[in-house]
């Protein structure tokens, strides 16, 4: 029976195709609409190479503040208080200090000048983030600990270099610093922005980075993340990190640290909080969540009419079907199929032209154009299903209510195309 009724839809469609394609591109549009939007929010807050377990991040950028008689600064911290305030930390799973520089990139004989993100940080970080090495093996604790110039490449900066991913044991210059390549990994989209960039090295190499503190060695260049061991842990993760800090400024003379809010979650980041400036998620929600309902309801409500007006053409033809016997749900689910098929091809469609118009515009979308996209970053079946059953719903309910109200009239009522008969 089900095989039947989607034949009939089939033929149906085929039969009214100015209707067909105005409903097929509408729910096309609907669902793109709806998913252009949620692919912006989902590339920033789910999980993916090689920040798989982003709902398990605390992070610290740009939120330290440190305080003194003479004024104030706000910034980063330095590697001092990244060790005392973070690397004391006993509950998180991991912990990483890091800074990112752009310098130029080179080997021994060649000289270069194209800049490179450099992110100098410790051997944490690859506790912290889930990275494939293609060959090799990131530095150690002993090469962090006794600075050896150890260096982790990109693929693609691999081959850029020396043409092969076969790099492990040769040297990469850093802005006329010798650095030996030790591992090898996957190239790292920079929409996963905290594990982003082109080279890792020890951030204990580079003198002059530790260097660059002031505030009594309180304020630098590092940011902080942190990997708790449960998504439960934040609170009492803030609490440790709370006593940490209390210690560390009572060792200081003039200066106190503060991390304004600080750590944040990813979803904090992705809604748009940042530290001292918090932004709860039921306002989000309800900002957010009445820009996809418009977004949804404009071209739906457009449908509506369409919609109506087909099954109201119809009125004779259901009429002659009941005359030779056919029920009222028989009349209902035809009509049914008919507009359920139509919402799924139109799913699809609208599936496929939000994959293929973010990448498009990934440059007014997306924090850069040169945002490399995958497959996990874009596709969640929860949310396209979420999408595409409330198209599904509200065209079935356009469709489904004339159509009952329809079949339960008067064959007669229905063959005269709606009119009252009268003897």
């Amino acid at each position: 029976m089900v095989k039947q009724y989607l034949k009939q839809a089939f033929y149906m469609l085929k039969e009214n195709r100015l209707v067909s394609i105005i409903s097929i591109a509408g729910t096309a549009i609907s669902i793109a609409m709806i998913m252009i939007v949620v692919l912006v929010f989902q590339i920033q807050f789910a999980n993916y190479y090689p920040e798989n377990d982003r709902d398990r991040m605390m992070y610290v950028e740009s939120g330290t503040e440190v305080q003194s008689s003479n004024g104030w600064n706000r910034g980063n911290m330095s590697a001092e208080a990244v060790k005392e305030c973070f690397y004391s930390l006993e509950l998180p799973e991991a912990v990483s200090g890091y800074a990112l520089s752009l310098k130029p990139l080179s080997i021994p004989g060649k000289r270069m000048y194209k800049g490179y993100e450099i992110k100098y940080t410790d051997p944490g970080f690859w506790l912290v983030f889930s990275f494939r090495f293609v060959a090799g093996k990131p530095f150690t604790q002993a090469d962090f600990d006794s600075a050896i110039p150890a260096a982790v490449v990109s693929e693609s900066v691999a081959r850029k270099l020396y043409g092969s991913t076969d790099v492990v044991g040769k040297d990469v210059v850093i802005d006329q610093a010798v650095y030996t390549i030790c591992g090898v990994v996957e190239d790292v989209s920079r929409a996963a922005d905290t594990a982003f960039a082109s080279v890792w090295v020890p951030y204990t190499t580079d003198r002059i980075l530790l260097a660059n503190t002031t505030k009594e060695n309180m304020a630098g260049s590092f940011s902080v993340c942190i990997l708790a061991k449960r998504k439960g842990d934040f609170d009492a993760i803030r609490q440790e990190l709370d006593r940490q800090i209390e210690r560390y400024n009572g060792m200081k003379k003039d200066c106190k640290i503060n991390f304004m809010g600080n750590p944040i979650t990813r979803l904090d980041v992705a809604i748009g909080s940042e530290g001292q400036v918090h932004v709860s998620l039921k306002d989000y929600l309800l900002e957010t969540g009445s820009l996809l309902l418009f977004l949804l309801f404009v071209p739906a409500l457009n449908l509506l009419g369409v919609t109506q007006s087909a099954v109201q053409k119809r009125r004779a033809e259901m009429g002659v079907r009941k005359a030779f016997g056919a029920t009222c749900g028989v009349l209902i689910r035809q009509v049914l199929y008919e507009n359920g098929l139509m919402t799924l091809i139109g799913g699809a469609l609208g599936l496929i032209l939000s994959l293929l118009f973010l990448p498009v515009c990934k440059d007014f979308l997306l924090k850069s154009a040169d945002t490399a996209l995958s497959g996990d970053m874009l596709f969640q079946p929860i949310t396209f299903g979420a999408a595409l059953l409330f198209c599904l719903l509200l065209n079935l309910l356009s469709a489904g209510i004339p159509a009952a109200r329809i079949a339960r009239q008067k064959i007669v009522v229905s063959l005269k195309d709606g009119e009252e008969f009268k003897e």
